[in-house]
């Protein structure tokens, strides 16, 4: 019996990043100039390849101008991605 692998958070959170950025109809270059942070660093989350640290989550959460209680969801997203990349 073959077992699906387990999804890594760092895609998981990629995806959800993707998801806030499309629905607030920002691009990639105008996020990352909300946020503070360079287009390859919002690139390599979207893409899952890294995971952010807590304060670049918080930067992205007020960038996008997420409210309670997505910012929570976003956080915990973003906590379970940054330890995973750290593995």
């Amino acid at each position: 019996m073959e077992t699906r692998p387990e999804t890594d958070p760092r895609e998981t959170f990629g995806r959800a990043l993707r998801t806030h950025r499309r629905g607030a109809e920002l691009t990639q270059q105008e996020l990352a100039a909300r946020a503070g942070l360079g287009i390859r660093t919002l690139s390599d989350l979207e893409r899952g390849v890294a995971g952010p640290r807590p304060a670049t989550a918080g930067l992205l959460c007020t960038a996008l101008g997420l409210g309670h209680p997505a910012a929570v969801d976003f956080h915990a997203l973003a906590r379970a991605s940054w330890h995973s990349a750290r593995r």
